[in-house]
């Protein structure tokens, strides 16, 4: 006898790589009902084309158990059967996916428009890339005035370097005094 294949089923689905952890995905057992024991109005109305949630009863949910609370109930419709609720199901669970489908590809092309606007050569940042910039942020912000000036002295050399006084404002504006 040969066995059949069957994929995976991870417990905790949200934890694989692939998933995209930016979109909400619904937890629902019933999408009929959305797990309410109501069919959601917007699927009552593909069997009741003249369907009005404010008006109507709602349609009790046939799937699952959260429904069968409001059988017999005479504040539900219940015309729906099990068989009407498991093709509502599929359609909404269906709709579900094209939405996560559809924002995924939303995300990649905001990806991707992000990379072609960055600095050539500027790829996706590590979070060990976001420490070390902080890190050096931290270190130049530390620099004081006076070593700024000492640094740029060297840099540029002594002669070539602007004389304090011939700075707008000399010091003044960075609370030091004109020599």
């Amino acid at each position: 006898m040969s066995l059949p294949k069957l994929p995976r089923e991870p417990i905790r689905p949200e934890k694989e790589p692939d998933v995209d952890n930016d979109i909400w995905l619904p937890e629902w057992k019933c999408f009929c009902c959305h797990d309410y024991g109501r069919v959601s109005p917007h699927l009552a109305s593909l069997v009741i084309p003249d369907y009005d949630h404010w008006k109507d009863k709602p349609p009790a949910c046939q799937r699952c158990s959260k429904g069968s609370d409001k059988v017999g109930s005479f504040e539900y419709d219940q015309r729906f059967n099990r068989s009407i609720c498991n093709e509502l199901d599929k359609i909404e669970r269906d709709n579900w996916t094209q939405t996560i489908k559809s924002q995924q590809k939303h995300i990649l092309d905001l990806k991707k428009l992000a990379l072609s606007r960055t600095m050539p050569g500027a790829g996706e940042r590590t979070a060990n890339d976001e420490r070390e910039i902080r890190q050096r942020k931290q270190e130049i912000e530390a620099i004081s005035h006076e070593k700024w000036l000492a640094m740029s002295n060297e840099y540029l050399g002594k002669e070539e370097a602007l004389p304090q006084e011939n700075m707008p404002g000399g010091l003044a504006h960075l609370g030091g005094e004109k020599p």
